[in-house]
């Protein structure tokens, strides 16, 4: 007698083979969604804790370690070129995720490539002599949480029905925050010693998304692989913002929000430096206070709003809701003048952080202009989140010298443009058709 898991392994494999078939129309059963969701919620945490980890401590570490004086020119700098990468990366990991034809899956490939990533960055990292080595380690990082990324949230929309994505994606939107909890965790009782502190969180990024790659149900697309063509390669890059108007609206909100986080996570360790005149040595400790306030708002805001959200099918006075939050958390650590006053800042800013992420990543994927290939609109879409990232490095040295005095750079200024950012995101939210 053939048992009751081979008949269903003989029919999902008869069933990916049919013609027209695509991956996402057979999600797992109900009783194995739960381990699919908290694999891929393990791997966006995993991720996150490699590159938070960076991006609020161990990147500012190095570079202060290379020449203290040159330090925020030195993450500036590469800060920009890692962001210019992620640009390029994402809908390119995306369409390429879309367009793979392997017999291990669509996506399985790019975990096990962005596993493969974080560990060479984190080598690369601690290694690194020289400013070059520097940047490079920094662009390796960047593209394994890029190429996690979109195969995760991929994978999500792949494998869940819509009407099933809620609580998934309110987890997974929780999981970066998460990971930086974790990579700031680990920091505590190491002070500035590169070697735990980069290799730590690059082990649970390395062995969560091989344990997504090795257990999930990633079906074979059946359909040969289409033509490359010009016109193919610029639609990698391109969504047609005329006839897919809600999509360029949720990009827009998208960008201008996440450009005032920017501001303050990719400055926060300069700024404990100059303006908290925090010592090297116990960055790591106070920078895991931000990140304990930050993501424990989070965790306790985002599943509440998710499912009120759910109940009055409405995402967008939501979203506004944390726009302004937000900017005003802004404009509080722009105001803050000791460590009590800016965690409060920090409070703010995770409660508004708590209440986006709660509803703006469901609404992102309702909105898919191609939802049998959403890899790489994915892609694009989350351009929002790290194009900041380099318009922040560009702009951030004009803005840290308005006023700037002998004390340093004016990072009032800069907080208080990533509030307005994040309050115009939050509003133009209002322009997305076919939304609520």
């Amino acid at each position: 007698m053939t048992h009751p898991t081979q008949r269903q392994s003989a029919s999902a494999t008869a069933d990916a083979s049919a013609p027209g078939i695509t991956g996402n129309q057979f999600p797992p059963p109900a009783s194995s969604r739960r381990g699919l969701v908290f694999l891929l919620v393990l791997a966006m945490v995993g991720a996150g804790a490699a590159q938070m980890s960076a991006a609020l401590l161990t990147l500012t570490l190095k570079a202060t370690e290379l020449d203290a004086a040159t330090a925020t020119t030195t993450i500036s700098i590469s800060s920009a070129v890692a962001g210019v990468l992620t640009l390029l990366a994402l809908p390119l990991v995306g369409a390429l995720s879309d367009r793979s034809r392997s017999r291990w899956g669509r996506r399985r490939p790019f975990l096990l490539l962005a596993a493969l990533a974080f560990s060479v960055g984190g080598v690369l990292l601690v290694a690194a002599g020289t400013v070059p080595l520097f940047v490079l380690a920094h662009l390796v990082i960047t593209f394994g949480f890029v190429t996690a990324n979109v195969s995760v949230i991929a994978l999500l929309t792949d494998q869940l029905p819509e009407d099933g994505r809620g609580p998934a994606t309110a987890l997974l939107s929780m999981g970066t925050p998460l990971g930086a909890l974790f990579g700031m965790a680990v920091a505590v009782p190491f002070g500035d010693n590169l070697v735990p502190l980069v290799g730590i969180p690059t082990a649970l990024a390395v062995l969560s998304l091989l344990a997504l790659a090795l257990k999930v149900r990633d079906l074979r697309h059946p359909e040969r692989r289409p033509r490359s063509t010009a016109a193919a390669l610029l639609g990698i890059f391109w969504v047609n913002p005329i006839r897919h108007s809600a999509f360029a609206w949720v990009f827009t909100s998208r960008m201008l929000v996440f450009s005032g986080v920017a501001a303050l996570n990719g400055y926060q360790a300069i700024y404990m430096l100059h303006r908290l005149h925090l010592e090297p040595s116990s960055l790591g400790t106070v920078i895991l206070m931000t990140v304990v306030l930050n993501a424990g708002i989070t965790m306790l805001v985002a599943p509440v709003i998710g499912r009120i959200s759910d109940r009055l099918g409405v995402r967008k006075p939501f979203i506004m809701a944390a726009a302004v939050i937000l900017g005003l958390g802004l404009v509080l650590a722009s105001t803050a003048s000791n460590l009590p006053m800016y965690l409060v800042a920090c409070t703010v800013v995770g409660l508004g952080q708590g209440v986006y992420f709660a509803v703006e990543l469901v609404l992102a994927t309702q909105i898919l202009p191609d939802k049998t290939n959403p890899a790489k609109d994915l892609g694009i879409l989350k351009i929002a989140d790290n194009l900041p990232v380099t318009i922040v490095s560009a702009l951030a040295p004009v803005l840290l010298a308005i006023g700037a005095t002998s004390a340093g750079p004016n990072f009032s200024a800069l907080f208080l443009a990533g509030a307005m950012a994040a309050v115009a995101g939050g509003f133009a939210i209002l322009f997305v058709r076919g939304a609520r």
